[in-house]
């Protein structure tokens, strides 16, 4: 897809690293995190910092006509937006096969193209896991609870995600990624260490 210019920064970046906005019939700018709301969109990298200066210094109002409503109310709204998304989409990835939990079971099955980590997860483990399952990108984003949930479990700490571009899930895998790197950009914690070379495309 190609690349889109945030009204904050002025610098153009692919849609993931973005979030589009557009004018609500309720007179405020709003999150359209599945990029499907009608009208006239607006972009904005993917962090808090971005979006508080696109709102402080009037690019909503200039780009849509209207600006947010409340900034910290949208900000929590987006996070916990993004964070929905990827449990729910990952939830039925696993339910299709392509997301595996527990470090034993990874090892087992060989390679994948992401590895999910609960933010608490070892840094022994977790680089053990990487060497070994040889993945294209890692991310701590997840809590251990949030993790179990995906799979019906009270906690898990390591998960594995892969695809395939013949029978069409390494798009469905990629479209996660992109949401967990959206998602990444309002965490000041341990994040997606995205190796872009050997991401799925």
């Amino acid at each position: 897809m190609a690349e889109r210019t945030c009204i904050a920064t002025g610098q153009r970046f692919p849609p993931h690293r973005l979030i589009r906005f557009v004018a609500a019939p309720s007179g405020y700018a709003v999150a359209d995190l599945a990029g499907r709301l009608p009208g006239r969109g607006a972009w904005v990298l993917a962090t808090v910092a971005t979006i508080y200066q696109a709102d402080q210094k009037g690019h909503f109002k200039r780009a849509l006509g209207v600006g947010l409503r409340s900034l910290d109310a949208d900000i929590t709204a987006i996070t916990n937006g993004l964070r929905a998304r990827i449990v729910s989409s990952a939830s039925m990835a696993r339910k299709c096969g392509m997301l595996l939990g527990g470090s034993g079971k990874l090892l087992s099955e060989g390679h994948f193209n992401g590895l999910l980590a609960a933010k608490d997860a070892s840094p022994r483990e977790l680089s053990r896991l990487k060497s070994k399952l040889g993945v294209d990108w890692v991310s701590q984003s997840l809590t251990a609870a949030e993790l179990g949930q995906i799979f019906g479990r009270d906690s898990l700490t390591f998960a594995g995600m892969r695809g395939s571009g013949v029978t069409g899930t390494g798009k469905f895998v990629r479209i996660i990624h992109e949401d967990i790197m959206r998602f990444e950009g309002f965490y000041t914690t341990a994040g997606c260490n995205d190796l872009p070379d050997r991401c799925i495309t």
